[in-house]
């Protein structure tokens, strides 16, 4: 797997982790990308994308009108020419086994290119993460990461 690329995830993830929350797999539709591998070896954490926009930039308008960050959601154009919403707050944890195949455009994988975006990218989901393993829910319909995180790890 390459990391900041957009990958398509196996619909048996979801059925194997039952968690009611999870973005679904839209018929494998859904593009995730790779922010940054675990601690532990061979577990990826992925980022759920969303193409409704003026959703996504509301609630970021809002928070940020309060004077607080957003750290829970990143708006950005893709080499594809749209923009995306990347759902920082219901990122989770896999194994390359759940990964279907890569994202791909006419062929090409798609790939985050802007070192730049990765970067605040992987900031915020890294602060959001954090806080994610210190039990703090962003939504009430916030996937239970810890309890798939020890799954996957075959503790649970």
């Amino acid at each position: 797997m390459k990391k900041t690329g957009f990958y398509i995830i196996k619909d048996k993830f979801f059925d194997d982790m039952s968690d009611p929350y999870l973005k679904g797999n839209k018929a494998g539709n859904r593009p995730h990308y790779y922010c940054f591998e675990d601690s532990s070896a061979g577990i990826y954490w992925m980022i759920p994308l969303s193409s409704q926009i003026d959703k996504y930039r509301r609630i970021m308008e809002k928070k940020e009108k309060a004077g607080k960050t957003c750290d829970i959601l990143h708006i950005v154009k893709l080499d594809d020419n749209r923009e995306s919403a990347f759902l920082i707050q219901d990122m989770f944890p896999i194994t390359e086994e759940y990964i279907e195949r890569e994202y791909t455009i006419a062929g090409n994988h798609l790939m985050l290119t802007s070192e730049h975006t990765a970067r605040e990218i992987e900031q915020k989901a890294r602060k959001v993460m954090g806080m994610l393993k210190r039990g703090i829910k962003f939504t009430p319909t916030q996937p239970d990461v810890m309890a798939i995180l020890e799954k996957l790890r075959g503790n649970g």
